[in-house]
């Protein structure tokens, strides 16, 4: 039985107890730090993150004495050819020390960085999160909760609260659903969607005491949930921010991250030395390899993947045109777009990238930047506003453009 068949039969246990429903809504934020929300996520031309920001315990003093809390949260999505399972089971330590000086008061649990998600390309199939706030008898499964955390800890390498790698998160998956089944267990809150990618913003899951009329109040500032100005009390809540990407592509001419820290990015600097030296067959060799794995990066949506591939070309071609004697490198200035019944490029923006990649190398390279990174920055950055302007991509879009650079390769 798959966790999301065992969450939904637990849900409707919890139902049989007449569990109200949680609060679950959008929170406005404010201040210098205030994350951008209302963004359209895009299928295969957007990136998503979910990134753990605040919990709030309105019987805080109690944890750690007579309960133990269990938060939870669980994303599914579609990643390379298969579909992803990440858990983040936040840690009961890291837990414990905020709240130590709670006494009777709530409690708050502040998260710097934990990413349940993060950049992950948005696809089609969209993805399913469950977020929910459990609490147990301290003195009973403390050792069995704790060890989740021991888990990710020790398998990962990783500070607790986080995981990564299929092989942790299958594990710790199975032993989540476990703890929901147990009696003992008591939902604070759970809230579960198979669709949860509508736009960005500050998502604000709460127990069911919080009114629409009081919710209207609530602000996100510094990652911090206020309440006219106060941090908010009686009421258990986790606040999760849903980020949008538009793209991982240079967004300037002076900017590279975070795209070179992508593995295949590494051969980028080997094609512009094996250029350097003169070394040009090679450097093709080099080019075959990058584009292969361009093609195949479970990183990358298909709007960026398709981008990428024009300009590391353009970009190497502007190289081989610094150290070959001039008009001896013919490149796409005199490459034909395509052949009318040639099926493999009738993308649009296969044929508007084409376009862009022609008008850079008409450009000529009397301006491009010496340095090969700020030449591919530059590059991407000129061809994704020209993307920009074609329909959405398609799926193996990027495919149809490295056919047709190959394709112009042995008429060179």
């Amino acid at each position: 039985m798959t966790v999301w068949a065992t969450l939904k039969n637990v849900v409707e246990h919890w139902a049989s107890r007449e569990l109200r429903r949680p609060y679950v809504g959008y929170v406005a934020s404010s201040g210098g730090n205030a994350m951008t929300a209302g963004q359209t996520f895009l299928p295969e031309a957007s990136y998503f993150g979910v990134r753990m920001v605040e919990m709030g315990l309105r019987e805080g003093g109690k944890f750690f004495s007579s309960f133990l809390p269990l938060g939870v949260v669980l994303t599914e999505f579609s990643f390379g050819d298969g579909r992803q399972r990440r858990p983040t089971i936040l840690s009961n330590d890291e837990i414990a020390a905020q709240l130590k000086a709670a006494g009777a008061a709530p409690g708050y649990v502040d998260f710097k960085n934990i990413y349940a998600v993060r950049r992950a390309p948005m696809k089609q199939d969209n993805l399913s999160l469950f977020v929910g706030l459990f609490r147990l008898p301290f003195h009973d499964v403390a050792q069995q909760v704790l060890q989740l955390a021991a888990d990710l800890t020790t398998q990962t390498g990783l500070a607790p609260g986080v995981s990564d790698g299929l092989r942790v998160a299958e594990k710790i998956y199975d032993r989540v659903a476990g703890l929901f089944g147990l009696n003992i267990v008591t939902p604070m809150f759970s809230y579960a969607d198979g669709n949860a990618l509508g736009r960005s913003g500050y998502l604000l899951v709460a127990g069911p005491d919080l009114d629409e009329a009081v919710a209207k109040r609530l602000v996100v500032t510094d990652d911090k949930l206020l309440l006219d100005g106060q941090r908010v009390s009686g009421l258990d809540y986790c606040l999760l921010a849903i980020e949008f990407t538009a793209s991982l592509l240079p967004e300037g001419p002076d900017t590279i991250n975070p795209l070179t820290q992508l593995g295949f990015h590494r051969h980028w600097q080997g094609v512009a030395s094996s250029i350097m030296k003169r070394e040009l067959e090679h450097a093709d060799e080099q080019m075959l390899t990058l584009r292969s794995e361009v093609i195949t990066s479970p990183e990358l949506a298909e709007n960026d993947r398709l981008v990428a591939i024009g300009a590391y070309q353009t970009s190497y071609d502007k190289l081989v045109e610094r150290v070959t004697p001039k008009n001896a490198h013919r490149g796409w200035e005199e490459a034909l777009l395509a052949d009318p019944n040639d099926k493999t490029i009738a993308k649009p923006a296969v044929t508007e990238l084409l376009k862009g990649m022609q008008i850079r190398l008409l450009t000529g390279i009397k301006d491009a930047p010496d340095d090969p990174d700020k030449l591919f920055a530059s590059e991407a950055f000129a061809l994704r506003k020209t993307v920009g302007k074609a329909p959405l991509v398609d799926t193996n879009s990027a495919v149809s453009l490295a056919r047709v650079i190959d394709r112009t390769a042995k008429t060179r």
